[in-house]
């Protein structure tokens, strides 16, 4: 019985090595040495020449000269780290507010889930990239300087006597709702799957003891995701700054794309590190005095 239990533990152990080191070898090849190659071209000169890579070692040449010679870096990095902070809050909002309204029960709420979660499924199909014509990329709403767009909304808050202090706050807001919204996908599945896992008798203890909905929101449903939200809250600074309308992302991909590699990988390692400290400070601070608080 014993040899019976050692042999079916080794097949378990042999099953779980062999898919494990799929991944490990996946890990290894995609992963780490294209980082790690990415970090030594930073500090050299790189050229491609036919079957080779040749290197030369300049330092922190490439650093120096983005810090200290290149006008438009750092503006681009205040610009990419202005999108996060901007978009951020309002991502996390409305997929909570999306995923407690899409939890709800009402006819239809299965195909409301699926409108939503359908930005996710098109964002990197081959069918959008293939349809990714002049009609997609026309803007639904209308800035009014290039006269693109469905609805020139700018000309519309003119018309309605909008304060013209207002209406350049207004125009930013309106064209950026569109992809804010499109941005939800992942956030508002996450966020429904915790939902769903929250029991109904707190609620019921909640509405014996006369709690109003606000109190049930902050004192019940809140508390009972503060892991999902963690989770959301990494998984959503991560797709933003590494998403391609980024200034500081689309940068470096067009310096490589022109085979400036070195001043690319330059660029996206210091990049990296201000990331790392942003996404670090905000989830430590969020497990001080969010998470904690909600144990």
């Amino acid at each position: 019985m014993k040899k019976q239990n050692k042999r079916l533990m080794k097949k378990r152990n042999l099953f779980a090595y062999t898919f494990v080191g799929h991944w490990a070898l996946g890990l290894a090849l995609f992963f780490i040495y294209p980082l790690v190659s990415s970090m030594i071209f930073s500090f050299n000169d790189v050229k491609i020449q036919p079957g080779k890579i040749v290197t030369k070692f300049v330092g922190f040449s490439y650093y120096k000269q983005l810090l200290l010679e290149d006008p438009n870096y750092l503006n681009d990095l205040r610009d990419s780290l202005g999108f996060m902070f901007y978009s951020f809050p309002i991502i996390i909002a409305l997929s909570l507010i999306l995923a407690v309204l899409l939890n709800q029960r009402f006819k239809g709420r299965t195909f409301f889930r699926a409108v939503f979660f359908l930005p996710v499924m098109l964002s990197g199909s081959v069918v959008l990239n293939l349809l990714n014509g002049n009609f997609i990329t026309i803007p639904l709403f209308s800035k009014g300087e290039s006269g693109m767009g469905i609805i020139d909304y700018q000309a519309i808050l003119t018309n309605i006597n909008i304060p013209a202090q207002i209406i350049p706050i207004l125009t930013f807001l309106l064209s950026n709702t569109i992809n804010l919204i499109w941005s939800c996908g992942v956030q508002t599945i996450l966020f429904l799957a915790g939902l769903q896992s929250i029991p109904a008798s707190y609620y019921e203890v909640s509405l014996i003891e006369g709690a109003n909905k606000w109190d049930e929101f902050w004192q019940i449903t809140v508390p009972s995701v503060r892991n999902i939200i963690s989770l959301v809250l990494v998984y959503t600074m991560i797709e933003l700054f590494a998403n391609m309308k980024n200034k500081m992302v689309a940068k470096a991909y067009s310096r490589m794309i022109a085979q400036d590699f070195g001043e690319s990988s330059a660029m996206l390692w210091f990049y990296f590190v201000i990331v790392l400290l942003v996404i670090g400070t905000i989830y430590v601070l969020y497990q001080r005095f969010c998470n904690k608080r909600w144990e």
